[in-house]
């Protein structure tokens, strides 16, 4: 009886496993590619801004800047407009080695099938521009229950604008 009950919650259990493995491999990976472009704190038109710190000068702890940065296409600034990307990024680190950052990324009307729809990711962010990535934990429209990663890198930068690549791998809940 015992020996029974056992083997009866053992395939249960194996059953389960492989709906949730089926029903994974369903999902499709979905692969976004484009730039944003920001405009640097205290330029002209800045797309970004310290809207909190604790010291003057130099980035430090507790520091915190908003940004409402164009998504393009490409790199070159003259690339269709796909949208806009707006967030926050925290100086949560002592040491200042990272900062916490989440994203909206805000698809223009025009964006084929992603049109009004947006992806928000979060996570931590190098700030000397080297390869960051973060979770992608939700969205709203066509892209409703998104869930995957985001990676970026700084592509170039002035003395007034910075250009960072965006590869965003998500798979939608059924």
């Amino acid at each position: 009886m015992v020996a029974a009950r056992c083997a009866s919650l053992v395939l249960m259990l194996l059953l389960s496993c492989c709906g949730a493995a089926s029903a994974a491999a369903d999902e499709k990976l979905t692969h976004l590619h484009f730039y944003f472009h920001e405009v640097v704190a205290g330029a002209p038109n800045a797309t970004v801004v310290k809207v909190a710190s604790l010291h003057k000068g130099a980035p430090t702890f507790g520091d915190v800047n908003v940004f409402d940065n164009v998504l393009r296409e490409g790199p070159d600034p003259a690339s269709r407009l796909i949208g806009r990307v707006q967030g926050l990024g925290v100086n949560a680190s002592l040491d200042g080695s990272s900062i916490f950052s989440a994203f909206d990324f805000v698809f223009s009307s025009d964006y084929g099938e992603y049109s009004g729809s947006t992806l928000t990711a979060q996570g931590q962010f190098d700030p000397t521009g080297g390869p960051s990535e973060r979770s992608i934990v939700g969205g709203t429209g066509k892209l409703r229950f998104a869930r995957g990663y985001m990676k970026s890198r700084l592509v170039s930068s002035t003395n007034t604008t910075i250009v960072v690549v965006v590869d965003m791998y998500f798979t939608l809940a059924h």
